[in-house]
């Protein structure tokens, strides 16, 4: 038996029934699952168009992925769970993630994170969503990752959630939008430190970068939905926009990452649909 084993990431699928723009990209990803299954799928967040919302996407995202030859796991984004309360101003443009937004969550997508243990690794998924929300999920997840990381023994590590823990140095003060609150990303910084993390996959940029952070590799997936324009979403971390996805093969020391890209992929520009998907944007 090989000691490699191979974990796709997807990220950002947004599919809905109610706007199905981006239900044919999705269809092209689970024929490639389908044609070469892998170990397990992971989507870091934003798996529903807008289930924080629209629960029934959360139904929608949840089917699709059931539908998948493989075994798969959702971590949860701000358009699944709500976001971070200091982008909440009340006008109902963007939804801060609650406790009861969380239960749906968990209600349609499963548990909003993970561990799972495969040879020498021990991969781990968070919902970054709770990440300075000051909700008692939030202390119940940081006491579970820390008791995860310092049981995994001589397993190297994996990390798995919706935003960048940051986006060009650990020291830099947010936004809070693009990335993990800093003061959260405090509390992270054992783990990102541990010599034992190898690799941290995020997504919500619908772009892909790679960064190194000590023995890590952090690699941020695009989304096979759709891409932005810069008009739409300002340049932030020098990354491809393009859509697709990415394939992690993991080894006895280390894990090797390409994006996966092109192909009967459509080049999908949000800003010819925004309007019609997200009209919240315009309050």
């Amino acid at each position: 038996m090989s000691d490699e084993f191979r974990v796709v990431q997807v990220s950002d699928t947004h599919v809905s029934h109610r706007h199905p723009h981006f239900l044919a990209n999705w269809r092209r990803f689970a024929a490639a699952m389908a044609a070469d299954p892998p170990r397990l799928v992971v989507n870091t967040g934003d798996a529903s168009l807008a289930g924080a919302r629209h629960p029934e996407d959360l139904v929608a995202a949840a089917g699709l992925h059931a539908a998948l030859p493989c075994a798969w796991r959702i971590v949860p984004g701000n358009h699944d769970a709500g976001d971070h309360p200091a982008l909440c101003d009340g006008s109902g443009r963007r939804l801060e993630v609650t406790r009861a937004r969380l239960a749906a969550c968990r209600a349609a997508l499963g548990p909003d994170r993970f561990l799972e243990d495969i040879g020498g690794w021990r991969l781990l998924g968070i919902n970054g969503m709770l990440l300075g929300s000051d909700l008692p999920e939030e202390e119940e997840q940081f006491d579970w990752l820390e008791a995860a990381r310092a049981g995994a023994g001589g397993r190297l590590l994996a990390l798995f959630l919706h935003k960048p823990p940051f986006l060009s140095d650990p020291a830099e003060p947010g936004p809070v939008y693009w990335s993990v609150d800093p003061r959260a990303r405090a509390r992270l910084m054992g783990l990102l430190d541990d010599p034992r993390l190898r690799l941290v996959g995020c997504g919500h940029l619908h772009e892909h970068f790679a960064r190194r952070h000590g023995a890590a590799e952090m690699r941020c997936c695009p989304s096979p939905a759709f891409v932005a324009s810069p008009t739409l979403q300002p340049e932030l971390a020098g990354g491809t926009r393009e859509t697709g996805w990415l394939e992690h093969v993991f080894h006895p020391d280390g894990v090797a990452t390409r994006m996966v890209t092109g192909g009967d992929l459509a080049p999908t520009l949000l800003d010819d649909v925004v309007d019609e998907v997200y009209p919240e944007r315009r309050r």
